[in-house]
């Protein structure tokens, strides 16, 4: 089931025939990856805010403008640093010139992951308002179908944005891959779904100052998650099969 071309490779498969770590050991090994990295950190999560700024002061009120800035600017700025924390996560080096050349690589990729939920989303609110509109009870089966699609895309998304970011995988694979990664562990994956939505509820009364400090955690708790279900798809998947994920 591999969605990664032959020869390429693979960053984050580094210790994974050794036992896979416990929730509490990732997130110790996050926390203590922020002092010592602090400039790239703080860097990529400016940039982040700095997007953010853009899209709320594009739509104040939180609404369909909102959510098209966090998918095409927000999130593709966010991948950056999330692909940062990643290899930061395997004791490798990541500086503020890898930052700059993983922001360019990752704009493309992150768009790909994010068109399918915010399109989602964008649908559903429509649905909901021409509801909220018309009055008619059977266009909540219309309301119902977007918010389940909808949240559907963004759990999978949680695993897809990090995994077609790094291993560049077809948008096809990187689906399917990330779908057997998310249902098989829901708990990191619901984790990083609701520091996000305490992030994005947080940033929406913070100032621009308060804002930078929310991206660089948030990334590392993202990436060690995320690291810690892949890891543990991996070895699963290896037990039964014999192939790698």
């Amino acid at each position: 089931m591999s969605a990664v071309p032959q020869g390429s490779p693979r960053p984050l498969e580094r210790g994974w025939g050794d036992p896979v770590r416990t929730p509490g050991d990732s997130l110790a090994h996050a926390a203590r990856l922020l002092w010592p990295n602090l400039p790239v950190l703080l860097l990529g999560s400016v940039l982040v805010a700095i997007g953010w700024s853009v899209a709320r002061a594009l739509s104040p009120q939180l609404g369909w403008g909102t959510v098209l800035g966090l998918g095409l600017v927000v999130v593709p700025a966010f991948a950056a640093l999330l692909r940062g924390c990643e290899v930061l996560l395997t004791d490798e080096h990541f500086g503020v010139s890898d930052l700059v050349r993983t922001g360019g690589r990752a704009l493309l990729p992150a768009l790909k992951v994010t068109a399918g939920p915010t399109l989602a989303v964008l649908l559903t609110l429509s649905a909901l308002r021409l509801w909220q509109l018309s009055g008619q009870q059977w266009m909540l089966v219309s309301v119902v179908l977007g918010a389940a699609v909808s949240l559907l895309g963004l759990y999978t998304a949680v695993v897809a944005l990090p995994y077609l970011v790094r291993t560049g995988a077809t948008l096809r694979s990187t689906w399917l891959v990330s779908f057997y990664i998310a249902t098989r562990n829901p708990v990191p994956v619901l984790a990083v779904l609701s520091a996000v939505a305490l992030a994005v509820w947080a940033a929406a009364y913070l100032s621009f100052a308060l804002i930078v400090l929310l991206p660089a955690p948030l990334a590392l708790v993202w990436a060690a998650a995320v690291t810690q279900a892949t890891e543990r798809s991996h070895a699963t998947l290896a037990a039964r099969t014999g192939r790698p994920l």
